[in-house]
């Protein structure tokens, strides 16, 4: 069989069993089990596929029929433009957790003079994703990930490695802010925000194989928000900012968290492509 061929029934195999996206799936998990980039595998699509390549293939495809996500599959996952190792015990990166990188980048913009040392604090880290993103694009910065999960941290410890930024973003064990050594400028936290009645109708993707520490958020999926938003405040310098990635319906109640806890901030929220509330920022 040809690669070609063999790209082809992939395809099919992955869109009847209701994937989407089912020619870039097979191209992924085809580029994997080769072991080389898109534009070798154009470049060889009338090569016959050797047959322990065509094993691994077909292994692979079978793990993602049974919805395996593919970044688990290849242990890799792109995240603002980074390539990040990802597995079992972390998220997947989402993109529209790069609009929380976006708004923090932002603000350092805002308040800081270009180059100014400022600390930042990654609330909940799991894979790095968004540390190790700040660390490359803020070469002033000092950045403090905190994850409750030792096995997260040492997938976060291989991307900082990885990326070279390990000096600069140290890794902490904890329960949320508990970890942090002092007082930082802002806050960034991608934290479990999934109401607990939504969480069987995910998609079985996210619900069969994503931690679901990471994922579930109590009753109104504000419950590690509103822990996280009670203790902010022995945290910050002043002037210090919170910067917070929320689910759909969410904004309202989180900006009255906000209020709440840190009184007389200013909070306001941003929208995703889809037009959806999706980043909190707090303003002290």
């Amino acid at each position: 069989m040809i690669l070609r061929e063999a790209l082809r029934q992939a395809e099919a195999r992955i869109a009847a069993g209701s994937i989407p996206d089912a020619r870039l799936e097979a191209e992924l998990l085809l580029m994997h089990a080769l072991r080389v980039e898109r534009a070798e595998l154009y470049a060889r699509l009338e090569d016959p596929l050797p047959p322990a390549a065509e094993d691994r293939f077909q292994a692979l495809v079978d793990r993602r029929l049974r919805h395996e996500p593919a970044a688990y599959i290849r242990g890799r996952a792109w995240f603002y433009g980074i390539e990040l190792v990802v597995d079992h015990r972390v998220l997947v990166p989402r993109a529209e957790t790069e609009l929380l990188v976006e708004t923090v980048l932002g603000l350092v913009k805002e308040r800081f003079a270009e180059g100014q040392p400022c600390t930042i604090a990654d609330v909940g880290t799991g894979s790095g994703a968004i540390a190790v993103a700040l660390a490359l694009h803020l070469p002033g910065a000092r950045i403090w990930a905190t994850d409750v999960s030792p096995a997260a941290l040492e997938v976060a410890r291989v991307n900082s490695v990885r990326r070279g930024v390990q000096d600069r973003v140290e890794l902490l064990p904890g329960d949320l802010l508990a970890p942090l050594p002092g007082t930082v400028d802002i806050i960034a936290a991608n934290l479990p925000y999934v109401r607990d009645a939504d969480i069987p109708g995910l998609a079985p993707e996210v619900r069969d194989y994503e931690p679901l520490s990471a994922l579930a958020g109590g009753p109104d999926g504000l419950d590690v928000v509103r822990r996280l938003l009670a203790g902010v405040r022995d945290y910050l310098r002043p002037r210090g900012a919170v910067v917070l990635e929320i689910g759909l319906g969410q904004a309202e109640p989180a900006v009255f968290l906000a209020w709440k806890h840190l009184p007389g901030c200013a909070a306001d929220l941003v929208r995703d492509f889809a037009g959806i509330e999706r980043v909190l920022r707090i303003l002290t």
